[in-house]
């Protein structure tokens, strides 16, 4: 059975479980959020002995070297010593200064890092109001461009942390992040590729931030965006992206709706789905981002492939729940 020491005291892991099923089991406080290895919260670093690869899938190479590893990811095949950042190491501080609500239960949050905090638009940020409450936004600003980092986030009534950030917080306050993460974001390989962007609910917050990097970066191609909601209500920045399909040339904002109400005129009514596939032609000449809900996510990029997309240009960030414990 494989033994880990973890500061004072040795523990067995037997066949199958992670670390921080153990340390938890054990009563030790550890960082953790979706358990899936996406959000990075339960980061530790292998002080001695051999981490499985699977442990370090996503981190950067330079984490790597340094024995970095994600402990729910982590089923330990040898002995291992092992060590929890300290604060310092995982956190940046940051501060409220706006917030803004863009519909009934989507909340627009921006904040300002006490240090340089570097992140390409599209990728997802961990914030916390507690080592021990965290959850993962994507960023809907631009490097380079914003003087903050803006995140759009989802009221989940039976949430241990969007209630908090939707009712409490306030201009000023100061929340824990994470440095960011993910690998949906914009790069310029090539400057004339079409994109097709599509996203329900708050998967839009980096569908426009990649959007507006692409054309801050002078993206020659043409760019549609998709965005889909149950009703015309969920489409909380309808005016904004109106506004941009008329400043840029290349840019093509399509909304779709489930249920339409009428409440707002020229949008499309059926799936993100059909509308998706719709415009995809030729899916192969293609560069794709899908971002949302899972379910919606996994079947589209299904699709998208067997319709004959390379699986290198899709990109998808599906928004995977808290774990069942930390709901």
């Amino acid at each position: 059975m494989v033994k880990i020491q973890y500061g004072d005291q040795l523990v067995e892991v037997e066949n199958g479980q992670t670390i921080l099923e153990v340390l938890l089991h054990e009563g030790h406080e550890i960082p953790n959020n979706c358990r899936a290895g996406a959000c990075q919260s339960c980061l530790m670093q292998a002080i001695d002995g051999e981490v499985p690869a699977a442990a370090q899938s996503g981190l950067k190479d330079t984490q790597k070297s340094q024995g970095y590893f994600m402990a729910c990811r982590c089923q330990p095949s040898s002995d291992l010593k092992i060590s929890p950042l300290n604060a310092e190491e995982i956190f940046t501080t940051a501060t409220v200064i706006e917030r803004q609500l863009l519909s009934e239960d989507v909340l627009r949050l921006r904040l300002v890092p006490e240090k340089p905090f570097a992140y390409r638009a599209g990728q997802f940020v961990t914030l916390w109001n507690s080592q021990k409450i965290g959850r993962s936004y994507s960023l809907a600003s631009v490097f380079g461009v914003d003087p903050f980092l803006e995140f759009h986030i989802r009221r989940i009534d039976e949430g241990r942390l969007s209630p908090w950030l939707h009712e409490q917080i306030d201009i000023n306050d100061q929340l824990q992040i994470q440095p960011a993460c993910g690998d949906c974001f914009y790069v310029p390989e090539n400057k004339l590729q079409p994109i097709l962007l599509a996203g329900t609910s708050t998967g839009l917050a980096p569908l426009i931030g990649i959007a507006r990097d692409a054309l801050e970066q002078s993206h020659e191609g043409e760019i549609h965006l998709l965005h889909g909601a149950l009703k015309p209500a969920g489409l909380y920045l309808h005016n904004t992206l109106l506004s941009m399909a008329q400043a840029y040339d290349n840019f093509h904002y399509h909304a779709s709706v489930l249920e339409n109400d009428h409440s707002i005129a020229g949008i499309g009514e059926g799936s993100l789905d059909e509308q998706a596939m719709g415009l995809l032609s030729n899916p192969a000449e293609w560069k794709i981002y899908l971002c949302g809900a899972p379910e919606m996510v996994n079947s589209l990029k299904k699709k998208i492939f067997l319709a004959g997309a390379n699986m290198r240009n899709i990109h998808s960030d599906p928004f995977i729940p808290a774990s069942k414990d930390n709901q």
